[in-house]
């Protein structure tokens, strides 16, 4: 029976002890359950975001095979075309780049919009026509050009796209490997917002 008691006081010793440890440490616990959240949203997201890009990249890569009507929609392939051409494994830091274009840059960007902002428009300007023949007439990428009105700016946008696409294959070449997985979730972590989000919780937690 003592032995029984000794037991029990020694268990409810223990709880007590980590209560304790727990009330004075509260902020580092908290601070780490929502950094094991963010991480693993972060990872969550990336795997999503490679399931997706995977389809995408292999469809820049149709594009721009050879067709006997393809002079009609892969004007510009010359520009990923060595992007086609690869059949390395892209680095971690490839990787990396490629997610934070795909997936965390506008297209048009700030940069683009604020360059075009004060342009007039060309006297007669045809998206249709100027778009025609390229791998730009296809309705998803359309949407990027939304308000261009100058050959100077559709070059603008087409070259970021461009750069996207060289994006969407790397991750296309890599395939859904535990690379490509860290690599999108550390572009998902170091997104600008995420990155002040953590500021503004970690200040929260250090003045409560």
């Amino acid at each position: 029976m003592a032995a029984e008691t000794n037991d029990g006081s020694d268990r409810g010793g223990l709880v007590t002890i980590l209560l304790a440890g727990a009330r004075r440490n509260w902020r580092l616990l908290v601070g780490a359950a929502l950094a094991v959240a963010l991480v693993s949203a972060a990872i969550e997201l990336s795997d999503r975001q490679g399931r997706f890009d995977i389809p995408s990249g292999y469809a820049v890569r149709m594009t721009c095979e050879a067709d006997p009507e393809s002079s009609l929609w892969n004007g510009r392939c010359d520009k990923v075309a060595a992007d086609i051409a690869r059949t390395d494994k892209p680095t971690f830091l490839e990787l990396y780049r490629a997610f934070v274009t795909v997936h965390h840059r506008q297209i048009p960007d700030a940069e683009v919009r604020r360059r075009f902002a004060s342009v007039p428009c060309d006297p007669g300007f045809d998206i249709d026509a100027a778009l025609r023949g390229t791998r730009y007439v296809f309705i998803p990428l359309r949407r990027h050009f939304e308000g261009v009105c100058t050959q100077a700016e559709v070059e603008a946008v087409m070259d970021e796209l461009d750069e996207r696409d060289r994006g969407l294959l790397a991750i296309e070449r890599e395939g859904l490997s535990h690379a490509a997985l860290f690599a999108g979730a550390l572009a998902n972590l170091t997104e600008p917002v995420v990155l002040f989000g953590v500021i503004v919780v970690a200040a929260a937690l250090l003045l409560l």
